[in-house]
């Protein structure tokens, strides 16, 4: 009896003890040695003094030891030369090499070393910083062995990958861990999406190859998260198919060229979702429409959402600007946009992004910048109409609408969502507040509606952005 039970207990859990059992390899030594290959060192140099003999110090064996080397025997103590180490990849068999932005940013002169210790001067083709990727080229009398690239959309969070590059100019260095999240912001680019791995990856490995088992690349690697300065396993990799189509960008026109909309998005909060009445939290609110650009003539407005692109879910405000800019200059793009409880589709043409001038600065609100005055008691806030000399004293464009808002008083809701002085509030409610008696008509409907938020649309140095501020009424 005793028997039989033990017999059945093994055969009812067995399925979960095999889930559990997490298949791991015995050596990587196979891929290694078919990937090494493939991966290189990179070091960018430029002169600017004299250099302390501390600077050329190299680790015995390094492959930049008879750079080195050669660089004392020339005299080359008498001209400072600050020097860069990173990794790299081959990209094509013709002499393209990926490595990170950074690592050749402002550098003269660039050395690309092959796994076996052969030194290539390079080229820099091109540079994208806003995703640290830049693309050298080489003459190699050889073809050289490019690496085969993954669809990064298809890693998975507890994949295993393997890191290769050159920490602290040791050269070639292979480490391996897991995938532990996808879609990082780290705040460093405007398309942030990084894989984040705990793989070591240290100061060096920049620009290096990330693999999966399969041998095949997944990320580039280029920023760690140690307040040591060491690995502390948080490392992010720019996705392979970012990369691909930057580094397939710098060789076709040496720059990015990036699609468009011409929107100011921002995060749908669940405040906002629900003000909108939306199921969920989810798309790109539509803050203001650029009045030069194709979206314009289309029919999508501000206080819309954009939920989908090209079929494509948008799940996130950070996820729109990156479909835009990956799409084609001049095609047209289809949006799904959430507007009065129901979903719909606007059909647009992308045009290129430029770089946005600078923003004037904004500038504290004195009573004499003060014309007409309406108090919004139930936000804590003060408003004034634009008169000519506030568009001039405050830089705001003959085209600015709106009420400024004067004063903010503390321990309100505007207060703790970051409203201030010299901000414009546009709409209230999606109606346009134009003078302070605009102003007073929305208050009198809001009190008699019962409310206990509004949703504003404020501008601020030239951007627009929502925000649902709860009625307060300030301590006393």
């Amino acid at each position: 009896m005793l028997l039989r039970r033990v017999v059945f207990a093994l055969t009812f859990f067995a399925p979960f003890f095999a889930r559990a059992a997490l298949p791991v390899a015995d050596s990587y030594a196979d891929a290694a040695e078919r990937l090494l290959p493939s991966v290189v060192s990179v070091s960018a140099t430029k002169v600017t003094g004299p250099l302390p003999p501390e600077m050329l110090r190299v680790p015995p064996g390094s492959p930049f030891e008879e750079f080195f080397r050669e660089f004392y025997k020339n005299g080359g103590m008498n001209a400072q030369k600050a020097i860069l180490l990173g990794s790299g990849f081959v990209y094509s068999a013709d002499g393209y090499i990926v490595t990170s932005s950074h690592v050749v940013e402002n550098m003269g002169e660039v050395m690309v070393t092959m796994n076996g210790g052969k030194a290539l001067k390079g080229k820099v083709v091109g540079k994208d910083p806003k995703t640290d990727i830049a693309l050298i080229k080489v003459e190699s009398k050889e073809p050289l062995t490019p690496v085969v690239f993954a669809d990064s959309d298809a890693s998975r969070v507890g994949d295993v990958v393997l890191a290769i590059g050159n920490p602290f100019g040791l050269g070639n260095t292979v480490t391996s861990g897991i995938i532990s999240a996808r879609s990082r912001d780290i705040q460093v680019g405007p398309y942030d999406d990084f894989l984040q791995t705990d793989a070591a990856i240290n100061r060096g490995n920049s620009g290096g190859p990330l693999f999966n088992t399969k041998g095949e690349l997944v990320g580039v690697n280029t920023a760690i998260f140690s307040p040591s300065g060491g690995s502390v396993g948080i490392a992010f990799a720019v996705p392979s198919n970012m990369a691909k189509w930057v580094a397939d960008s710098l060789i076709k026109d040496g720059r990015v060229r990036r699609g468009r909309l011409g929107l100011k998005v921002q995060t749908v909060s669940p405040e906002i979702a629900k003000s909108l009445n939306m199921p969920r939290a989810y798309g790109a609110l539509v803050a203001g429409v650029d009045p030069k650009s194709p979206a314009a003539s289309s029919d999508v407005r501000t206080g819309d959402v954009i939920v989908s692109f090209n079929g494509r879910e948008v799940s996130s405000m950070r996820m729109l600007p990156r479909m835009a800019a990956e799409a084609p200059v001049g095609k047209t793009a289809v949006l799904g946009v959430w507007r009065d409880g129901k979903v719909f589709k606007v059909s647009t043409v992308l045009d290129e992004m430029k770089e946005p001038a600078p923003a004037p600065k904004a500038r504290a609100v004195t009573e004499a910048d003060e014309t007409n005055v309406e108090p919004i008691e139930f936000l804590g806030v003060t408003v004034a109409d634009l008169s000519p000399a506030v568009r001039q004293k405050f830089r705001l464009s003959k085209s600015a609408e709106g009420v400024l808002i004067t004063s903010v008083a503390p321990n309100t809701d505007a207060a703790g969502k970051g409203l201030r002085a010299g901000d414009l509030i546009v709409e209230a409610d999606r109606k346009p507040m134009r003078t302070t008696k605009s102003v007073a008509e929305w208050k009198l409907e809001a009190a008699e509606t019962g409310q206990d938020s509004a949703f504003l649309l404020i501008e601020r140095g030239g951007e627009r952005f929502f925000m649902v501020v709860k009625f307060s009424m300030p301590e006393g």
